[in-house]
């Protein structure tokens, strides 16, 4: 993508020792955090996903390996230096570009939070903030009965019980979803007794939209907006 490079941020490492110093930049193309509430210019990562050469790349993993900080800016987001946390896992390839004898190699790193991602903490972090993304995500991870269509009225009741909060953001718009499945159940009770959520008038299996990963991020990139390629 020819203007895709407008949409990355920037991933700045800093390393001081007695006998040396280390820093660099990387280009982001994927990150997902929120902010600490004691510390406002400092945060939580649950995604990183960076690109570069083999020493940066090399260096960017050993320290998600030992819980070392970064900086992370981007379009939008303000600098704010933050960390995957304890146990975070790393996947590592590599990137052959038609104009580069090297490739460039790429390193995704994942939080715990993000791995374990089940709902059993009241937190769902979710990639997308789009209502049909976050219902059927969170009907599937807490096995709750419904219909696709009652997308947009599941999001207003996370709205109206703040129970939706946007997270930190680059090349997607994550969201935080709070509660757990009893909260959710009386919510979707409260409404089936109300009228407000139908049920389908014929018996049968319910068909859930279904949607990839590189889906989510390039709808989430594009936001309606052409990509020129």
């Amino acid at each position: 993508m020819k203007n895709a490079h407008l949409r990355f941020g920037w991933l700045t490492y800093y390393k001081r020792t007695d006998k040396t110093t280390t820093t660099f930049k990387l280009r982001l193309d994927r990150f997902i955090g929120e902010v600490l509430p004691e510390a406002p210019r400092r945060g939580k990562a649950h995604l990183i996903s960076v690109v570069g050469g083999d020493t940066q790349i090399a260096a960017v993993n050993a320290a998600i390996s030992m819980d070392e900080n970064f900086q992370i800016e981007g379009p939008g987001l303000e600098p704010i230096h933050v960390s995957l946390g304890r146990n975070a896992q790393t996947n590592r390839s590599s990137l052959q570009l038609s104009d580069r004898k090297k490739p460039l190699r790429h390193v995704i790193g994942i939080s715990e939070d993000l791995i374990n991602n089940t709902g059993s903490t009241g937190r769902t972090i979710l990639a997308h903030s789009r209502p049909e993304f976050v219902w059927t995500s969170i009907a599937q991870i807490y096995g709750l009965p419904g219909m696709p269509e009652w997308a947009d009225w599941f999001y207003r009741q996370l709205e109206k019980h703040k129970a939706i909060i946007p997270l930190l953001g680059i090349g997607c718009n994550p969201v935080m979803a709070k509660g757990d499945k009893k909260q959710f159940l009386k919510w979707l009770g409260d409404g089936v007794q109300r009228g407000i959520l139908p049920f389908p008038a014929n018996t049968g299996s319910v068909e859930w939209p279904r949607e990839s990963l590189a889906g989510i991020f390039n709808y989430s990139m594009g936001e309606g907006q052409e990509v020129t390629t």
